[in-house]
């Protein structure tokens, strides 16, 4: 039925809210029209009768070329011009101020009030104030003029309740869209200042990241190169030095990729490009990077991945979120500690478990770990972060229908699950 009624009123995006009050006007003046008609005759109101089909009609015209033809505004202004014709031929016809007359210009009263445009308010208003004036004062002073119609007082209580009946039901409908709209309108407005402070907050954080978070770590690595630079390659520290480059150029590169994706999924959005994977070539040279990279803290990164595992998911996506629990758990785990990356089948998806015994979290950290509020912290040798990783982790598996949650205990380490749909 809704579907109907928007179809006949006409859709938002197609015409205004004025535009869409007046066509409701229009249906709802078929209905009342029609049963006006052999309601007046019932009444012993047949020249009330007659207005009523000759006010169908033109309503009907009215309508088509509105809804139709997009002509709204010649429409209302014909509409409102017949309509005030055919009342004061009603008040000359049909009991004058004792009839239903003014309780009908009061009805119309408010739907001029409501389509009219700035320019047309007033002449509307003194148009609609004119009239019932006018039809008033020359009732007063010509009063032999205007026919009492009314066969008995029943016709004339039944006459006066049906107007009210429409006058209220004219009024309803134009409130009904008015507030409707508000509300949509309102909407709209906290929807859009929602967006505006997101957008607001990812520019700043943006800022914050590239003036702060990604020029600490390249400062780090021009200063290491200036060492080099100075040093005798034969020298002990040479190859420390020259490790801890590499590592400091890895996190740095994880950390600007997390950044440029975060970026694009904010600000365009993402698109997702599901299929059949195996997922241990598609993990594996993920892992032999970053077991490099553990290698330089000694830490034993081990893993056990069977090769016949399929999974239904997008390469990149799922190659990002390992890079970052990969990343987090090396950097949270002391020298000497160990990672272990292992599928588990939980049926119907496989489970990558990533598990360390580094330094845990506390209660605080958990609770904002997924969330754009968490703030990026350093690793166990002050390795710095962006407070994106697993922000974007959790974004990227649940666009692949997968689920991604974790247990940590801290002190003792933590564990990752990332649970992908088998294909």
């Amino acid at each position: 039925m809704t579907k109907y009624w928007y179809y006949l009123t006409g859709l938002n995006q197609e015409f205004s809210l004025e535009s869409r009050i007046f066509h409701s006007f229009c249906i709802v003046a078929f209905f009342i029209l029609t049963l006006c008609v052999p309601l007046n005759l019932a009444l012993g109101l047949p020249t009330s009768a007659l207005l009523a089909v000759v006010s169908l009609i033109m309503q009907a015209v009215f309508y088509y070329l509105s809804r139709f033809r997009h002509k709204t505004r010649i429409s209302l202004w014909l509409s409102i011009f017949i309509i005030h014709l055919v009342i004061i031929i009603n008040f000359f016809f049909n009991s004058g101020i004792q009839g239903p007359s003014l309780l009908l210009l009061v009805a119309i009263f408010f739907l001029v009030i409501s389509l009219s445009k700035p320019k047309e308010y007033w002449f509307f208003i003194s148009l609609n104030l004119v009239v019932a004036t006018g039809l008033t004062l020359f009732e007063y002073l010509n009063p032999e003029l205007v026919k009492k119609s009314y066969q008995g007082p029943e016709f004339h209580f039944g006459d006066i309740i049906t107007s009210y009946y429409i006058s209220v039901l004219t009024i309803l409908i134009g409130l009904r869209y008015i507030k409707k709209n508000y509300y949509i309108s309102q909407s709209l407005l906290e929807t859009k200042a929602a967006d505006l402070e997101r957008i607001n907050s990812t520019k700043n954080k943006l800022f914050t990241i590239v003036s702060h978070d990604l020029r600490a770590p390249l400062a780090t690595v021009r200063s290491y190169l200036e060492i080099l630079s100075h040093l005798d390659p034969g020298k002990e520290n040479w190859q420390e030095i020259q490790s801890d480059l590499i590592e400091m150029t890895q996190n740095t590169d994880n950390m600007l990729s997390n950044i440029l994706m975060w970026s694009t999924s904010q600000l365009e959005g993402i698109s997702i490009n599901k299929k059949l994977i195996h997922l241990a070539d598609t993990l594996i040279p993920v892992i032999r990077v970053f077991q490099s990279i553990a290698n330089a803290k000694q830490i034993t990164l081990s893993f056990d991945i069977d090769p016949g595992l399929k999974v239904r998911a997008d390469e990149n996506m799922l190659q990002l979120v390992i890079r970052n629990i990969l990343s987090n758990a090396i950097k949270f785990t002391h020298n000497g500690g160990m990672i272990q990356l292992k599928v588990d089948s939980d049926y119907p998806n496989y489970v990558i478990k990533i598990s360390d015994n580094g330094v845990g979290m506390s209660d605080q950290i958990k609770e904002s770990i997924f969330s754009f509020k968490a703030e990026s912290s350093f690793g166990t040798k002050n390795e710095k972060g962006v407070g994106l990783g697993l922000n974007l982790s959790k974004e990227f598996t649940d666009m692949q229908g997968g689920r991604i949650w974790f247990e940590s205990v801290l002190g003792k380490g933590s564990t990752f699950y990332i649970s992908i749909p088998i294909a």
